[in-house]
């Protein structure tokens, strides 16, 4: 049965738990001029200096503002705002930028931008959006002002593709360090891709994506274990976490898809293809979880990260706070990985922000928690524990409403719920 609403006390305090851990990730990691490190140590000392991530930046203002309000209380409001501002004006003044498209990856010491993904128009969605998020939960008006600025810099329309294969009016992936864009486009029908249209939909007449290019985006089939579904793969990320923040129920996608119960279904296939592996992997007999993360090899970094998938790799590892996310759709399933977790004198997967991947085969445990991992953790416990909470502020946006207006979804909204 999908949704927590059945949750024993114990559960929701194990579920509370795990949210205040990967809380704690974002209020340790966030850097002074506001950027949030890709990833920390989870076991064992902590690390000062590291790579930014855009992605987990956005998802840190969502976990910032949410810490300040209850259930958690973690920090006042006035201090989460604080915080907040510092990392939006540190986007608006001193990271590179094309029509508002920002860099995926930053070094923390220099700012210089990292990785083949130069800009990246997913990871600058995500930090709009998070800094948007932030400013109407925590009503501040000086943050709304800058979040607004860094939206309104936002030229989706000229991140677009040209009618080349099929990709008209589709959103780009990004530019190449020589400022060639990348010669893919986000095309398929999923919680990725469907958070980032709606945005960019929403812009300014001039800069908004075409509302064409809704129609544009197509399923794009897996079938493991026995179920089908609308993605190719299984990396948990894909389907789940864009769908943190819309709620899409009522409101049928491109091809009359119900993307919530197809996030449900391919969570489902997820837990089953680890279960069907139980025999070659000692990992899932206890464990489940595939999506992009780290995994065993060889010295000098001991994991590589990597896509996980049953077409390979597929050699044991499992993401547990991945799999997280996955608590409203499979919440069982979800708990069971927690309890062997918090059982495991082996392994001990269990670490200062959350849940680390685990291999049995190699004995290996990770040692790093990833950011948008447990961004993603947040934005799907705070949803579950807190009657959907991040979904009605997000929807509560006027530039969601009217990217959702002029997609033709419009309809009920979940309530917002505001810090008090």
């Amino acid at each position: 049965m999908p949704g927590t609403a059945y949750l024993t006390p114990v559960q929701r305090r194990a579920l509370l738990r795990l949210q205040r851990q990967a809380l704690r990730y974002f209020l340790d990691n966030q850097l002074p001029g506001g950027l949030v490190l890709d990833r920390q140590s989870n076991h064992g000392p902590r690390r000062a200096h590291g790579l930014c991530s855009t992605a987990a930046t956005g998802m840190g203002f969502i976990a910032l503002a949410l810490a300040s309000a209850p259930p958690y209380r973690l920090l006042c409001a006035a201090d989460a705002a604080a915080r907040i501002r510092a990392g939006v004006e540190t986007a608006l003044q001193r990271l590179p930028h094309d029509r508002g498209i920002m860099p995926h990856f930053l070094d923390s010491a220099t700012g210089a931008a990292h990785g083949s993904d130069h800009l990246s128009t997913v990871d600058s969605a995500w930090l709009v959006a998070g800094a948007l998020w932030a400013a109407e939960f925590l009503q501040e008006g000086r943050l709304r002002r800058r979040a607004d600025d860094l939206y309104a810099r936002v030229d989706w329309h000229y991140w677009t593709a040209p009618d080349l294969a099929g990709s008209k009016g589709l959103l780009r992936h990004g530019q190449d360090r020589t400022g060639r864009f990348l010669d893919c486009s986000w095309d398929r029908l999923n919680g990725e891709t469907v958070f980032m249209y709606v945005l960019a939909a929403g812009a300014a007449d001039g800069r908004a994506l075409s509302t064409s290019a809704w129609q544009r985006l197509g399923p794009f089939y897996g079938s493991v274990a026995g179920l089908r579904f609308n993605n190719a793969d299984l990396g948990l990320f894909v389907f789940q976490y864009g769908l943190d923040l819309l709620d899409l129920r009522a409101r049928p996608a491109p091809h009359g898809f119900d993307l919530h119960a197809e996030a449900r279904l391919a969570a489902e296939a997820n837990r089953r293809a680890c279960a069907e592996a139980a025999a070659l992997h000692a990992t899932y007999r206890r464990y489940w979880g595939l999506s992009a993360g780290d995994g065993p090899a060889e010295p000098p970094a001991g994991y590589a990260y990597r896509c996980y998938a049953p077409a390979g790799p597929f050699d044991g590892t499992a993401h547990l706070t991945a799999a997280l996310a996955s608590v409203e759709h499979v919440p069982d399933a979800v708990l069971e990985n927690i309890g062997h977790a918090e059982r495991d004198d082996e392994l001990r997967p269990c670490g200062r922000y959350g849940l680390s991947n685990v291999n049995a085969d190699h004995n290996w445990v990770a040692r790093d928690m990833v950011g948008i991992d447990a961004g993603a953790a947040v934005l799907a416990l705070d949803n579950s524990l807190v009657d959907n909470r991040v979904r009605g502020v997000f929807h509560a946006l006027p530039c969601v409403e009217a990217g959702l207006r002029r997609l033709g979804l419009p309809g009920t909204v979940p309530a917002a719920h505001r810090a008090s």
